[in-house]
């Protein structure tokens, strides 16, 4: 049994979409904190969402945040490499959806999905790929 995939129980006895859940629901989690984060930080403010990739903290701590998860997720799964990044884009993309600021519509929804879908899938692939190499060395 692989040490670091071994988890609790049996491989075969876990659901193989757990893992893929934790990616999704850590993509959310992390759109809609940094969206929310200016209304936490500045108590006298008014509530306002914004858009997550306008702060500058979600390019210093949430990117790299799931860059991390996504390595884990690689070199604790034995799922498909090519559809685990996929999980982690589809809870941030549902987020983008969900958590937005008032009076935006999605209009550019298509062309973000694009142009920060296609580049944040090849980083989460090579972060899942980078994973299951670290964790095949520890097999």
């Amino acid at each position: 049994m692989p040490l670091l995939r071994a988890g609790i129980g049996p491989a075969s006895s876990r659901p193989s979409w757990l893992g893929g859940l934790v990616l999704a629901l850590i993509g959310f989690s992390v759109w809609t904190l940094f969206s929310l984060w200016p209304w936490l930080t500045q108590s006298a403010a008014p509530f306002r969402i914004r858009e997550a990739w306008d702060t500058g903290l979600f390019w210093r701590v949430g990117v790299p945040l799931m860059l991390l998860a996504q390595a884990a997720g690689g070199a604790l799964s034995d799922g498909k490499l090519l559809v685990q990044p996929v999980w982690m884009l589809g809870g941030f993309l549902a987020g983008v959806v969900l958590v937005h600021p008032a009076g935006s519509d999605p209009g550019l929804l298509p062309l973000a999905a694009v142009l920060i879908g296609l580049p944040s899938y090849a980083a989460l692939l090579a972060a899942t790929a980078v994973g299951r190499a670290v964790g095949d060395v520890f097999e």
